[in-house]
């Protein structure tokens, strides 16, 4: 939970630094940075960086879970939406962290409620995931999501603490 927020805060004010970061990190070049998925939801988030580092973990995904051409075609559909509905859930989050119109018991109890939304979205894309994929490639795409994540907020850190 704690880390999310972390890299919903951080993205915001590094956003330019965090492209190079992950790009870097993920050893992607900036020419290759253009994202495989569709990624778009309103005004959530939807800034070239944004656009870029989905791509970069786009990239990464596709070089873990190694898809066939048709498990791609239909997963990837399926995984902008999924990105889609999360996005809206942190980006949602992120703005109750931020409401100094809140208490902090309400606060606290809206984020139970957004994590809680959070995993619903999970335990359902896990059943549509598992309805392309074999079973193997679903745990491994949960496990790649995870790494991206943590690399992404180990060199966000260390980058910042660098700075």
């Amino acid at each position: 939970m704690i880390k999310r927020i972390f890299i919903g805060v951080v993205l915001v004010f590094f956003l330019g630094k965090a492209e190079l970061i992950l790009a870097q990190s993920f050893r992607v070049p900036r020419s290759n940075m253009d994202t495989r998925s569709n990624f778009s939801n309103g005004n959530i988030d939807n800034s070239a960086g944004m656009h870029r580092i989905e791509g970069i973990k786009s990239d990464y995904l596709s070089d873990n879970l190694h898809l066939s051409n048709d498990e791609a075609t239909k997963f990837w559909p399926v995984y902008n939406q999924y990105q889609k509905e999360m996005n809206v859930v942190l980006h949602q989050k992120r703005q109750n962290m931020f409401n100094s119109r809140n208490n902090a018991q309400d606060v606290v109890s809206d984020n139970f409620e957004y994590d809680s939304k959070i995993l619903n979205i999970k335990k359902h894309y896990n059943d549509e995931f598992s309805r392309i994929l074999p079973p193997e490639k679903v745990m491994s795409f949960w496990k790649s999501e995870r790494q991206f994540n943590e690399e992404m907020i180990k060199r966000l850190k260390n980058h910042r603490n660098n700075d």
